[in-house]
């Protein structure tokens, strides 16, 4: 064979391979987008029972079309405090079975129909009016490149039959299955899609290249390479987060052992469920790695309890130096699932915004008790508060660059809407009424009893309305939402009425009046522009802004 002839080969391989990976891409972001929240909902349904999370993580893998996609979210679940360890090897469990359905599907021979997919792909995703229509159009289109991908490989590995070289390597991959595993988990870690692997498996077996027998190893190593995507997110995670990741290439290590010693076995089980006069070699390869992952579930299913405890073993937790404030629930490597990126990004801004609930409580104590170490504290608060705006307003202007619907880039600027009152009302908080109450503490002043009362009323209905305003964006319920716009002029009103009655006691010569008379009126104005800020949350949320 001729350098020009290997040459062309190799760039059939490297094409056919770019198509399939970047095809399961399309077809797991067009998916996605047809589950919309529902993939959100899907996590809210979770249970500690193992069970129950195994079909969960099952549908999950199937809808993003990636055991290591999952396992991924998963790490940052996790590490966000999101749900437990068992929670997550459930579903780690129930992601490794969800992956095999995308194999299952490119055994179908449907590679010759590939560009038929295509323009139906493209002609559904130019359906402008019905958004669905274009969602599933996107996951059409992924597919069809899936399949070309597969019919280029196809059509470039034809030749090589004729290459005893490469016949030959081949056939020690099934003579030496170790050097099979570790070829195979290698180039998975490398392209990062056991799919894609298992798919190359098959277009060589359909060539004659490779018996079942001989695909076996590159199945096994396959699951494995596929770990690397979790690993590699583990790093900078919690103790807990990494658990995830060990515990989901634990899993496949496990199969990999129990197969190993039995892979000629293991190869006439496939044979007995795959009729080896009817099926093709592919599906029998499909059928094998299915039932691979079946029987590695149902083996550690029973033994999830003591399959922790050793995962737990193998991380032990090591004691960490008291960490900085930080972000708990923003994950970067979920930034490609645009669905649960907004939701970690909504958690976070609820996080923030109990932040600026808990300034807003006790700044009134700073008033009252002149505690001036709870000021401070509150002032570091600010901080804190700020540092989340800046995370959050940076994680969802990088969001905001990805594929995401109409439904989601209105929520995305929504989100950052809310975050820069929020970042306003800190800002009142701590520039505004903590210099006041520094002032006060200063100069050694005190409110006359009427003038402390009113200005607790003014607090007290405000930080109700602002408490009413972080619920309503956190179940985003319009209802609620309306509730703080109506509260909006009352309490506009009840400032006007406590401006009034605090100038009475001005002409009537109130010695407490008048030497607090600018921080007093400051303070109740200062007070007004908070409850306006939590108003601005409720329009977004009632969608008035």
């Amino acid at each position: 064979m001729t350098p020009l002839a290997l040459f062309r080969i190799a760039v059939g391989f490297f094409g056919g391979v770019g198509l399939f990976v970047y095809g399961m891409k399309v077809a797991g972001g067009g998916l996605q987008k047809v589950a919309g929240r529902r993939l959100r909902s899907i996590l809210d349904t979770l249970t500690s029972t193992p069970l129950r999370g195994t079909l969960i993580g099952a549908l999950m893998a199937a809808t993003i079309q990636s055991s290591s996609a999952t396992t991924v979210m998963l790490v940052g679940f996790v590490n966000a405090s999101l749900m437990t360890l068992t929670q997550a090897i459930g579903l780690v469990y129930g992601a490794n079975i969800g992956t095999t359905f995308t194999v299952q599907l490119i055994a179908f021979r449907v590679a010759d129909y590939s560009l038929l997919f295509v323009g139906t792909g493209v002609f559904l995703s130019l359906m402008k009016r019905n958004r669905v229509v274009q969602y599933v159009g996107q996951s059409c289109l992924g597919f069809g490149l899936i399949f070309l991908g597969l019919k280029v490989l196809g059509d470039t590995t034809e030749p090589l039959r004729a290459y005893p070289v490469f016949v030959e390597s081949l056939v020690a991959m099934g003579t030496y299955p170790l050097l099979g595993i570790a070829i195979s988990a290698v180039f998975t870690g490398i392209i990062q899609s056991s799919a894609a692997t298992i798919g190359i498996a098959m277009v060589l077996a359909g060539q004659g290249l490779l018996d079942l027998g001989a695909v076996i190893p590159i199945i096994l190593g396959a699951d494995i390479g596929t770990c690397s995507t979790a690993l590699l997110s583990s790093i900078g995670s919690s103790r807990e987060g990494k658990r995830v990741a060990f515990a989901h290439l634990l899993y496949n290590v496990i199969g990999t052992v129990l197969v190993y010693p039995f892979i000629h076995p293991f190869r006439d089980l496939i044979l007995l469920f795959s009729d080896p006069f009817t099926s093709s070699i592919s599906r029998q390869i499909a059928n094998g790695h299915m039932l691979f992952k079946v029987l590695n579930t149902l083996v550690l299913l029973p033994l999830t309890v003591p399959f922790r405890k050793l995962v737990i073993l193998m991380i032990p937790i090591v004691p960490e130096l008291e960490r900085i404030f930080q972000v708990r629930y923003l994950d970067r490597q979920v930034l490609g699932t645009p669905e649960i990126a907004l939701g970690e990004a909504y958690r976070e801004a609820e996080r923030m915004g109990h932040r600026v609930l808990q300034m807003l409580q006790q700044s009134m104590q700073v008033f009252r008790d002149g505690d001036d170490l709870l000021r401070v504290k509150i002032k570091t608060m600010d901080n804190e508060v700020d540092f989340l705006d800046d995370a959050i307003t940076r994680y969802l202007t990088t969001l905001a660059q990805s594929d995401l619907t109409p439904e989601q880039s209105e929520r995305e600027v929504s989100l950052l809407y809310i975050v820069d009152d929020l970042e306003h009302i800190g800002d009142l908080i701590d520039k505004s009424l903590m210099e006041l109450a520094r002032k006060k503490m200063d100069l050694r002043l005190r409110f006359s009893p009427e003038g402390e009362e009113e200005i607790s009323l003014m607090h007290g209905r405000v930080w109700a309305n602002l408490h009413l305003a972080v619920q309503s964006f956190s179940a985003w319920d319009v209802a609620e939402g309306r509730r703080v716009l109506e509260e909006l002029p009352r309490i506009d009103k009840l400032e006007a009425e406590l401006r009034f009655a605090h100038i009475g006691r001005l002409h009537e010569g109130l010695q407490e009046s008048l030497d607090t008379s600018a921080i007093h009126l400051d303070v109740i104005s200062t007070l007004k522009q908070i409850n306006s800020h939590a108003a601005g949350i409720a329009q977004v949320v009632t969608g008035r802004l």
